[in-house]
């Protein structure tokens, strides 16, 4: 594997593509996934994220932390636009009980927080 040194004016400016990125929700990395529109959001077709919660006194709370944890890992990796669990597609969520309380996961396909109009991307 070889790796790249940057030159001073390309580390500034990669720096700076990322901070707009960032600033307006999204890392640019969404775009690696095949996506669609489904009910007015562009929503990940082949993609699903997982959020693991902290075990909670009631399964509430257990599915909170959970989606939490997705909603938090989803916006590390693709911005805070598409990290947002109520709009999430096909989602799962699996609880157990643990002593006296739960632990729960949940999954679910990324979407955009904003509505869109193309049908098609």
């Amino acid at each position: 594997m070889k790796f790249r040194v940057l030159t001073p004016v390309a580390a500034i400016a990669t720096v700076l593509i990322a901070a707009t990125s960032a600033q307006a929700g999204q890392t640019g990395m969404a775009s690696m996934h095949e996506q669609r529109v489904v009910g007015g959001r562009l929503c990940f077709t082949d993609h699903t994220h997982v959020g693991v919660g902290q075990k909670a006194p009631t399964k509430r709370k257990a599915i909170r932390n959970a989606a939490r944890d997705w909603s938090s890992f989803t916006a590390f990796e693709y911005g805070s636009d598409w990290a947002h669990w109520r709009f999430a597609r096909a989602k799962k969520v699996l609880c157990e009980k643990a002593g006296r309380g739960y632990k729960c996961e949940v999954q679910g396909r990324p979407c955009l927080s904003r509505r869109v109009r193309s049908a098609t991307r």
